[in-house]
């Protein structure tokens, strides 16, 4: 079996719909995580990377000028792959199948 069937895939992503909110999340990206990389496919963006992408809420506020809450950044997110789940205040994709292994006792 090969690295990638053993471990599954490393490589996640994130699917945004064009507007303000996702907009504001592609400048947060790109100037505080040089590690994703971005794609503007016309209407909508692509971002990718290995292992985590963590867009926390408030600082994508900062870019878009008011606030932005969880439900309304979801509803311009149209898809991702990858593990996502909710922080109180990011939104995260990652790779890590840590709630797939078993802890220690």
């Amino acid at each position: 079996m090969s690295g990638t069937q053993q471990h599954g895939r490393k490589t996640i992503g994130l699917v945004l719909m064009k507007s303000e909110e996702a907009q504001a999340t592609v400048h947060y990206v790109s100037e505080e995580c040089p590690q994703i990389r971005v794609q503007d496919r016309g209407t909508f963006f692509l971002l990718e990377t290995e292992g985590t992408i963590r867009i926390p809420l408030a600082e994508v506020e900062e870019y878009l000028g008011k606030p932005l809450t969880m439900s309304r950044f979801l509803v311009c997110m149209s898809s991702y792959y990858g593990r996502a789940h909710v922080e109180d205040d990011a939104f995260v994709v990652t790779a890590d199948m840590s709630q797939l292994e078993p802890t220690a006792i």
